[in-house]
C-alpha cells in the first residue's frame, strides 16, 4: 500500500465471491500499529478471508492510518452490506460482573474498581449468556473512532471482546470434552495471557495475567488451577493466540492429562488457517 502502511498477510477464499453481503460476517481487530480484518460465513463462522496491515505511527496518527486503510481496502468498499459488523481490541482491561448484581449505571464505576482508567475511554457492554453475566470492556476511545471510519454506519455494528470470544470457544469445546472434568482456554496475547477455566458447575475462573516467558504463563496457571482445586489430572487445557510461538505445548503436557492447540480451521481451497490466525477476529 505504501505511505508507511504494509499488508503482511492476505488470505482469500476463492469462493468469497459467490457470497451475497448480508451472508458474510466481517470483523476487524485494532491494536496501535495494526489492523486484523476476518471476513466468514454470518451462519456457521468459517473462515473465508484474513487480511492484517501494519503501520508506523510516526508520520501519521493512528486514525490517519486507518483513514487510509479504509479507502485502499476492497473488503471495506462501504457499499458493501455485511449481514454482521464486528470490531475487538486488544486490551486486557475486562472483568465479569454476575447479572444478577449488576446495573449498567455503575458500569464505569466497576471498571474504576479494577484498573487506572483516564477518564476517556469507551467502556462497552456485552450480556454473556453462558456465565449468566455481564462482561465490560475499557480502551482507548481512538479505537472505536477507527471501528467508524471502517466500517460504514449501522445497525449491525458490534463489538466482541477477547474474554467474550474466550468464553464462547469454551464452553463450544466442552462440549465435545465431556469426559473431562475441568475445560480450560488459555490465550496468549503480545505480553498478557488469559486463562478462562469451566467446570460442571460452569465457568468458574476468568482472568489475565503479565508474563514476560513461558515459565511466567506456567506459574500464573498452575496457581490460579490449584486454588480452584481442580484435578489436573481430569483437566483439558486448548492454547489458542501466539501460544504456538511460544512453544507452550511443550511446558504444559507434563503438568495436565491433555494441552493441545484449539482445532485450526481448514477453509476450502487455500489450506489450513491456523487458530490463532483468527481466533479473535472472527
Amino acid at each position: 500500500m505504501g505511505n508507511g502502511i504494509t499488508c503482511t498477510e492476505r488470505l482469500i477464499n476463492p469462493n468469497l465471491s459467490r457470497y451475497r453481503d448480508s451472508e458474510l460476517r466481517i470483523c476487524i481487530a485494532l491494536r496501535p500499529s495494526s489492523v486484523q480484518i476476518g471476513i466468514s460465513q454470518y451462519g456457521n463462522r468459517i473462515p473465508l478471508g484474513v487480511v492484517n496491515y501494519e503501520f508506523d505511527c510516526a508520520e501519521r496518527s493512528f486514525l490517519e492510518n486507518i483513514q487510509e486503510i479504509s479507502r485502499q481496502e476492497a473488503l471495506l468498499d462501504p457499499d458493501f452490506h455485511y449481514g454482521r459488523q464486528t470490531f475487538t481490541v486488544m486490551d486486557f482491561k475486562s472483568t465479569l460482573v454476575p447479572e444478577k448484581l449488576y446495573e449498567s449505571r455503575h458500569a464505569r464505576l466497576y471498571m474504576e474498581a479494577l484498573f487506572h482508567l483516564k477518564g476517556k475511554e469507551c467502556i462497552t457492554e456485552e450480556s454473556d449468556p453462558h456465565s449468566k453475566s455481564h462482561i465490560l470492556t475499557a480502551f482507548n476511545n481512538n479505537y472505536f473512532e477507527a471501528a467508524k471510519r471502517l466500517l460504514p454506519p449501522s445497525r449491525n455494528l458490534g463489538f466482541l471482546s477477547v474474554y467474550a470470544s474466550l468464553v464462547r470457544e469454551l464452553f463450544r469445546v466442552s462440549r465435545s470434552c465431556k469426559r473431562f472434568k475441568t475445560q480450560a482456554v488459555l490465550h496468549c496475547r503480545e505480553k498478557v495471557f488469559d486463562l478462562c477455566v469451566k467446570t460442571d458447575e460452569g465457568l468458574v475462573f476468568i482472568n489475565s495475567f503479565p508474563f514476560h516467558d513461558r515459565n511466567g504463563i506456567l506459574y500464573y496457571s498452575l496457581y490460579a488451577l490449584n486454588k480452584l482445586k481442580v484435578d489436573l489430572g481430569s483437566t483439558v487445557l486448548f492454547l489458542c493466540g501466539s501460544a504456538s510461538e511460544n512453544r507452550l505445548i511443550e511446558i504444559f503436557e507434563n503438568q495436565l492429562d491433555t494441552a493441545t492447540y484449539l482445532p485450526q480451521a481448514k477453509p476450502s481451497r487455500f489450506g489450513e488457517l491456523a487458530y490463532d490466525k483468527y481466533f479473535i477476529c472472527l
